[in-house]
C-alpha cells in the first residue's frame, strides 16, 4: 500500500500510532514532513478543529470527505 492518506487509516482504525507513520514518511516528502509539525504536540479536539476549520476553509466538512473515502463516521 503506497497511499500514505490509506495508511494513516489504517493505523488509527488499528489502534495503532499514525504519528509513527507521518514520521516515517516525513523523510522523504516535505509536505509530509510540515504535516508532522502541524499535529505534533496536539490535543485530539485540537486536531479535530483543526480538521474541520481545513475541511470548512475547502468547502466541505469531515464528513464529506470520510463518506468521499468510504468511511462511515
Amino acid at each position: 500500500m503506497n497511499n500514505p492518506l490509506m495508511m494513516l487509516l489504517q493505523a488509527a482504525q488499528g489502534g495503532g500510532d499514525p504519528i509513527q507513520i507521518l514520521s516515517q514518511l516525513a523523510g522523504n516528502d516535505p509536505m509530509m514532513a510540515q504535516a508532522l509539525k502541524m499535529v505534533q504536540g496536539k490535543t485530539p479536539d485540537q486536531l479535530r478543529r483543526m480538521a474541520e476549520n481545513m475541511a470548512r476553509e475547502r468547502g466541505t466538512s469531515p464528513e464529506a470527505i470520510l463518506r468521499g473515502l468510504g468511511i462511515r463516521s
